[in-house]
């Protein structure tokens, strides 16, 4: 499937053998639809999985990294730390609900017909006593795990993939790519207002509580991604409105922010400025 690009480009510049962040890419699946959110410091998505009994089971999962990827030079190491935060499966079902893969068990990147295998980040080691993250014992809801990029042959690209539900999140890197500072990401900000727009029409119709907290996770997501907008609001507003019986009530405020923060893009986000609209 075509590529979901959550994040800016970055430009190239010959500096050897060092590689560069460029890409994050969301190959999805048809179910269970996740939407995910993601940036060179890590990523989140949230989601629900129906299993054949009608038993519903839901997930948040999270990953972070240890350094800032912008940059990595041969003998480099990384860690990435993949959580289970929210896991419940229901019905007695079992199964690995999220991975991750070194480069040499990335066969293809979808969007990069030029993607040649190579093995340039390999696994150093993992935290877990086995691969992954699960539910069905206490002590997989965390893994970390080692990375280190030792180039084994001249690639232009090589990418580590999570995987999740099925869906895979690749993570590219460009050989010869300089990376730029840690700017404004304008695309964020695109999503980030119809998630608002979402969450003024759920509390205008009385959405369930827990719809529109599934919303303000995606909503979160996208403001820590653009680096230039607070998230003080939406978290007060999660808070508050844990459990309650009647979304409405918060309609008038939701409405407030929304109109609120076309002036907060204005004056805290400026060098979006220049974005394609």
């Amino acid at each position: 499937m075509r590529k979901t690009i959550l994040i800016l480009l970055w430009p190239i510049f010959s500096i050897g053998q060092s590689i560069g962040f460029i890409d994050i890419v969301h190959e999805k699946k048809n179910e269970p639809f996740m939407e995910v959110s993601a940036n060179k410091n890590g990523g989140t998505t949230v989601f629900d999985r129906t299993y054949r009994s009608r038993c519903v089971g839901t997930y948040e999962i999270r990953w972070t990294f240890s350094k800032d990827l912008s940059l990595l030079q041969p003998g480099e190491s990384f860690d990435v730390t993949l959580q289970c935060v929210r896991c419940s499966t229901p019905c007695g079902y079992k199964w690995g609900i999220a991975d991750i893969m070194a480069s040499n068990n990335v066969l293809k990147i979808p969007g990069y017909p030029g993607y040649t295998y190579n093995g340039n980040i390999g696994l150093a080691g993992k935290s877990g006593k086995s691969s992954g993250v699960f539910d069905w014992q206490p002590a997989q809801l965390s893994n970390t795990y080692t990375f280190t990029y030792q180039p084994k042959k001249s690639a232009p690209l090589t990418a580590i993939a999570l995987t999740i539900a099925g869906h895979r999140i690749y993570y590219v890197f460009g050989e010869g790519t300089k990376p730029v500072s840690n700017g404004i990401n304008c695309h964020t900000l695109l999503g980030l207002g119809k998630l608002v727009n979402s969450l003024e029409l759920g509390a205008y119709e009385g959405y369930p509580w827990d719809w529109m907290d599934k919303t303000i996770d995606y909503a979160l997501n996208h403001i820590n991604a653009s680096n230039c907008l607070s998230d003080a609001y939406l978290k007060g507003l999660k808070s508050r409105m844990q459990g309650a019986g009647d979304t409405n009530a918060f309609y008038a405020e939701i409405r407030s922010y929304s109109q609120k923060l076309e002036s907060e893009v204005e004056s805290s986000c400026s060098a979006c400025s220049s974005c394609p609209q």
